[in-house]
């Protein structure tokens, strides 16, 4: 069961570009942050492609492209919508406190 430990203070909501993403490290875990209008998704920093990291993503009409090879993502589910894979992202848990943007990183064996 998820403890209050779990979350994880990431950055400011006003931190993440709205056409790109926002790269953090929080609990050992290389993450993106991507933000639509006033919501934010997290998901790991890795492409189900081939596994690279998403640095240099843009986000464009309510998706994320990866900069290697193009797959798209919706941005706030992470499901894929285009391009050379058929896996969506590792989105995790997140929530908005005031300006702050946390996620849920569960801990190992929960």
């Amino acid at each position: 069961m998820p403890t209050e430990e779990d979350w994880h203070d990431l950055c400011a909501l006003n931190d993440i570009d709205e056409e790109e993403p926002h790269f953090v490290n929080a609990g050992g875990r290389e993450l993106m942050v991507v933000r639509v209008g006033d919501e934010v998704s997290v998901f790991t920093d890795s492409c189900p492609h081939i596994g690279a990291s998403m640095v240099g993503a843009v986000v464009e009409d309510g998706h994320v492209e990866c900069p290697l090879h193009g797959a798209c993502f919706d941005a706030r589910s992470g499901e894929v919508s285009d391009g050379p894979t058929d896996q969506n992202l590792q989105c995790h848990p997140s929530r908005l406190d005031g300006e702050r943007v946390y996620v849920r990183l569960e801990s190992a064996g929960s």
